[in-house]
């Protein structure tokens, strides 16, 4: 894998920092557990829609997150910081 890709051929298991493992489509709230969100962590969700740096859609009425599209934003994220 070359750096700032994700592959997507592998699934390596993911956690929460509960412990859970992550589901492939997120919640809100795992969204905001997994990138370790203080505070109203949907609000910073919300941030990160906006601006289109994070995917988000709608499966009824509920915004999930796919866990693929959270990896890459952290991954995104640390390539900025380094």
């Amino acid at each position: 894998m070359t750096k700032g890709t994700v592959n997507n051929s592998v699934i390596l298991p993911v956690y929460l920092p509960s412990g859970r493992p992550a589901p492939v489509v997120l919640t809100g709230e795992e969204a905001a557990e997994l990138l370790r969100l203080e505070g109203d962590g949907q609000r910073t969700l919300k941030f990160y829609r906006d601006e289109g740096q994070l995917k988000g859609f709608r499966l009824g009425r509920r915004l999930r997150y796919r866990l693929i599209d959270v990896i890459g934003f952290l991954q995104k994220k640390a390539e900025e910081k380094s």
